[in-house]
């Protein structure tokens, strides 16, 4: 059982840190995105939120 919490906690903490990173990256300015290769956002529409 405890097992499975912890795989779960660690889930959440990954996912958080995921959207930290997408959105600070979302807010650089536009032609960062564009050299580095950062999608628009219109395009991370159909992205998963978390893993399970």
């Amino acid at each position: 059982m405890f097992k499975s919490l912890n795989r779960i906690r660690a889930a959440f903490a990954q996912a958080s840190k995921r959207r930290r990173t997408t959105r600070e990256l979302n807010e650089l300015p536009a032609e960062i995105k564009k050299d580095i290769g950062w999608p628009h956002q219109s395009d991370q529409a159909d992205e998963i939120r978390l893993p399970f």
